[in-house]
């Protein structure tokens, strides 16, 4: 076997396996109960031992990866890691679940689109970016944020977050966009909060940003992905066609 067909087969297999049903479900709910019990807790915590006392009007999403305002940083830093990784198989069923691929159009007798294409693609690599740009929050925290490493005057943790939010944002955007043009079987209210809800949020953030309007972008993502996958999994016709 050549190396080109290793590796076309260990892709093959990956992509398997990160469209599989039942692994995106889990993952999602690992996501959806994990990930939110961890920011709650971690919230809670730093609220009693920040000497300061922490607020999230007051404080920074990425203090609760500090020393400084919480004696349990790793809290924060695991629950990035968490949602980075978990929403990876979601990102690529959603591809693999509204991309027009020309094989399932030709079987459907279906129009090619190459609009409905293209916005599945910019949805998947935003998505994508956003998925490790997370990870990489939990990686290079508050407390790692090595000035050594520093692009443009901001650090790797500052890039990561502006990957991990900008790539969220733009690919509900594009997601959004799939979803009220054609017949994605999503409702098209989520599609429609898709394109303005976590944008609108995101831009008035890079106006005027604070910690209260860095949260909001974060449940305005949260908003997003909690219902689209709640909807997925509640029907059965969102299954992928094989």
């Amino acid at each position: 076997m050549s190396i080109r067909q290793s590796i076309n087969k260990a892709r093959a297999k990956f992509y398997k396996i990160v469209t599989n049903f039942n692994i995106v479900k889990h993952c999602a709910f690992i996501v959806m109960i994990g990930y939110v019990l961890l920011l709650i807790i971690g919230v809670v915590v730093a609220a009693i031992f920040d000497p300061d006392g922490y607020t999230i009007w007051s404080n920074w999403i990425s203090d609760l990866g500090s020393l400084n305002h919480t004696p349990v940083p790793f809290l924060y830093d695991i629950a990035c890691i968490i949602a980075g990784s978990m929403t990876i198989p979601l990102t690529f069923y959603m591809e693999n679940l509204l991309a027009p691929f020309h094989k399932r159009t030709q079987s459907t007798g279906e129009h090619f689109s190459r609009l409905r294409f293209r916005l599945s693609s910019y949805a998947f690599l935003f998505s994508i970016i956003g998925n490790f740009g997370y990870i990489g929050v939990g990686i290079f925290s508050a407390d790692r944020d090595f000035e050594n490493l520093s692009v443009l005057g901001q650090g790797p943790h500052g890039i990561m977050s502006y990957l991990a939010f900008g790539g969220f944002t733009l690919g509900a955007f594009f997601m959004g966009w799939l979803i009220v043009l054609y017949n994605t079987k999503i409702p098209k209210f989520l599609g429609i909060y898709g394109i303005l809800g976590p944008l609108t949020v995101a831009i008035i953030n890079l106006i005027d940003s604070t910690p209260l309007l860095e949260w909001l972008l974060l449940f305005s993502i949260l908003v997003w992905i909690i219902p689209l996958s709640l909807i997925l999994f509640m029907k059965e016709e969102f299954r992928p066609i094989e």
